[in-house]
């Protein structure tokens, strides 16, 4: 009985954890901001390039690279940077790109 009360307890752990780390990652605060890029990335060179400069550019708080479908996502701070400074960083290191609305691409790719 007590195995059963421990594993039920463990899993209403397990459950309740992503719904507080999704509710903590659209809760941005007032100097922060998020914008996604297309850009062409073709291989994994290409995303440990930008893995390895797009970190360190000033106000950039975190930022994701997807290959498949060619965007990055950032979140950074208002008051550092904003997202003509983020695309012509993108520009420096060869990889021009676009702001894209997340909500058309996700209609675009069927994902919703």
């Amino acid at each position: 009985m007590k195995r059963f009360a421990l594993l039920t307890l463990l899993f209403a752990l397990i459950v309740s954890f992503p719904l507080n780390a999704q509710d903590k990652k659209t809760k941005l605060k007032d100097n922060e901001a998020e914008v996604l890029f297309s850009v062409a990335i073709h291989c994994a060179d290409c995303e440990a390039k930008l893995a390895a400069q797009l970190p360190f550019v000033k106000g950039v708080k975190d930022l994701k690279i997807d290959i498949d479908n060619q965007t990055i996502w950032f979140l950074y701070r208002k008051d550092k940077t904003d997202e003509k400074k983020l695309a012509e960083e993108l520009d420096k290191l060869g990889y021009p790109g676009t702001v894209v609305d997340p909500e058309k691409k996700a209609e675009k790719t069927g994902n919703e």
